[in-house]
């Protein structure tokens, strides 16, 4: 492709319908500006716990989420439970989810026994009391509730009215990711 690109090129700057004055410049007197290089600023915490593929992300792999939300569009809250299945891949004690840290983790369980959990930012790491085995499947219960975020035209959670007047809610997360609601 590149050569038969080359040759009409080249058949053109020598065909008589092509003007060619002494007064043209070539192309080569005016060299082209280079690109303007993009400035990157270093990943923060943030970027890199949602971005990493760590080892608390690693020993699991997600095989189900079942929500439960309720919404107040008046105060403009949810209040809902995730139950998470997984399986474990590795042995371990740790797992790491995401939520958005203007959203609150009410409780995590595990069938009836209360998990303790730390949160960085939108990290939530949820601590297990015994070792969990690979391979073999566990569910656990995260009940959150809080204000959720809206991002641009549709990111996160809309609380909107239609033109009668009416609750209209929206949630999309793509690019952002369901950890935003």
């Amino acid at each position: 492709m590149l050569s038969l690109v080359l040759a009409a090129a080249l058949l053109a700057a020598q065909s008589p319908l092509v003007p060619q004055t002494a007064a043209s410049p070539s192309p080569q007197a005016t060299p082209a500006a280079p690109p303007a290089t993009p400035t990157l600023r270093p990943p923060t915490r943030a970027d890199v716990l949602r971005g990493e593929y760590g080892r608390y992300r690693a020993n699991n792999g997600l095989l189900a989420y079942h929500l439960d939300v309720r919404i107040d569009p008046e105060r403009k809250t949810i209040a809902g439970k995730n139950t998470i299945r997984f399986r474990m891949l590795k042995d371990d004690t740790r797992i790491q989810l995401d939520l958005y840290s203007n959203l609150n983790v009410d409780k995590i369980l595990l069938g009836t026994t209360p998990l303790e959990y730390q949160r960085e930012i939108n990290t939530v790491w949820v601590d297990f009391p015994r070792t969990l085995q690979g391979g073999r499947e566990y569910s656990i219960d995260f009940f959150y509730s809080g204000m959720p975020q809206e991002r641009g035209r549709f990111g996160g959670f809309a609380f909107k009215k239609d033109a009668a007047g009416n609750d209209w809610i929206l949630t999309a997360c793509e690019g952002e990711g369901a950890a935003i609601w």
